[in-house]
């Protein structure tokens, strides 16, 4: 009878650990495929990446072109554009700002819809007449361009409100305004779609990462242009 009961105890531990093991191989089998298919997910979802409607410019923005016509972005439905935030006595971002934008004119520019926007940090001082002046001294003077001035306050309250700009900052310290310049203000260009949906923003003058982010905007735009573009073609 006592050896009965230790293979019958022996049996149930087996039966146990059996069962154990069994549950184990199962979770682990489980796991396995959940995982494999998240992958497989997860690799299509790349290679089909596009770049993502992050807002979308609900109001309008009235404002005065370099040439003395009132615009209003509105008039740039189904545009692609670029939009970046300037001034002319900016003592070196801001034509930094305006090279890069110059050379994705000279890149996309032959497309009817692409289009570029520099909206002035300055309104106040920013007259058309001083922004014509500039855009032509800087060698910046493209069609299918907009050099927007206008009221300062509805200019920076639209910045921040739709285009989720930084504020901008007044410097006050002599030696800052000599190097940086009189105002401290995003220097992202932001990119918009043609049904005004912002759909990326591009630190271009980042000293650390400004070629890749070059790099980014250049395949984000291409992608905005040509819809038929997934990531997986610039692999």
């Amino acid at each position: 009878m006592e050896k009965e009961e230790i293979e019958s105890e022996r049996a149930k531990i087996i039966t146990w650990w059996a069962s154990i093991i069994g549950v184990c191989l199962v979770i682990g089998l489980g796991s396995t495929l959940v995982t494999r298919a998240y992958l497989e997910r997860r690799h299509m979802e790349v290679r089909n990446w596009r770049p993502p409607q992050i807002a979308r410019l609900e109001d309008n923005l009235e404002a005065v072109n370099r040439d003395g016509e009132t615009v209003n972005l509105g008039q740039l439905e189904g545009k692609i554009y670029l939009t970046g935030y300037q001034y002319t006595d900016c003592p070196a971002g801001c034509l930094g700002m305006a090279s890069v934008m110059k050379v994705m004119m000279s890149e996309f520019g032959k497309d009817p819809r692409f289009h570029l926007v520099s909206i002035s940090v300055n309104p106040a001082e920013d007259t058309p007449e001083k922004m014509d002046a500039w855009v032509k001294d800087k060698g910046v003077d493209m069609p299918n361009w907009w050099f927007l001035t206008g009221d300062e306050k509805i200019i920076r309250k639209y910045m921040i409100s739709q285009f989720k700009f930084y504020g901008v900052e007044e410097n006050t310290d002599p030696a800052k305004i000599l190097a940086e310049g009189k105002f401290a203000h995003d220097q992202r260009l932001a990119l918009v779609d043609e049904g005004g949906h912002l759909r990326g923003y591009y630190n271009v003058m980042s000293p650390e990462h400004g070629e890749y982010e070059l790099k980014r905007m250049r395949r984000d735009l291409k992608m905005v242009l040509n819809p038929e573009l997934k990531l997986s073609d610039f692999e």
